[in-house]
């Protein structure tokens, strides 16, 4: 199976994140990974062991909490947790994440040295993942103090349809939340372009992020 089989179950998988799993309350993220692959298999061991304050820590910080405007959260919390580095908000998109993941990043998946990516001034690095029933697709990971998930590259074709509309209310709030989470969004424009410009993503998940990527950029 090629890896575009995969990315219409992860847009249902991403779309689960917003449920009823809480996790705690936590402040501050702990260190990364040491390599890209490590990243990946550390992720997938934490996601399997329901362990996921440790799977938060595996996100690059910010990205959870702006991610979780496609499940509807308010501006007021989505603030609040950049602001805090609240990792409840990563941890509760993680736990999300693996009520939906059956086939994906759960039990025996293979991970590969994938190749050096550079949009702008971001570099992140890519790791083919091969699930157990020989499904593929590519993560991309992002050094901050250790090797992290970058959620948008690696996710963004599941999430931006979803966060158009809240993006697009942003332009219109004026307060400090609103003017925080679109500077925060507006740093991670360059993932949603490499999540747009990959090969197996389907056109219209491919608009979904480009026309993000547009409502952001009004920002500016």
């Amino acid at each position: 199976m090629r890896a575009s089989a995969l990315l219409i179950p992860l847009a249902v998988v991403v779309a689960a994140c917003g449920g009823d799993t809480a996790v705690e309350e936590s402040v501050g993220f702990g260190p990364g990974a040491e390599s890209p692959q490590d990243a990946v298999n550390e992720l997938v061991e934490h996601l399997d062991r329901a362990e996921f304050k440790e799977a938060s820590d595996l996100s690059v910080p910010g990205h959870a909490a702006l991610a979780s405007l496609a499940e509807g959260a308010s501006f007021l919390d989505v603030a609040a947790a950049i602001r805090q580095e609240d990792t409840s908000v990563a941890a509760n998109f993680w736990a999300g994440f693996a009520q939906g993941s059956a086939t994906f990043l759960s039990g025996d998946v293979a991970t590969a040295d994938g190749e050096a990516v550079v949009q702008d001034s971001l570099e992140l690095q890519s790791v083919p993942v091969i699930a157990d029933d020989g499904a593929q697709r590519t993560m991309f990971t992002q050094e901050v103090d250790g090797w992290r998930i970058d959620v948008f590259a690696s996710f963004g074709g599941g999430l931006a349809g979803r966060m158009i509309a809240p993006a697009e209310r942003l332009l219109v709030t004026e307060t400090d939340d609103a003017a925080l989470i679109l500077q925060e969004l507006r740093a991670v424009v360059p993932s949603l372009l490499v999540a747009a410009v990959s090969p197996d993503l389907p056109p219209q998940l491919s608009q979904d992020v480009l026309r993000l990527i547009e409502v952001i950029s009004r920002s500016s």
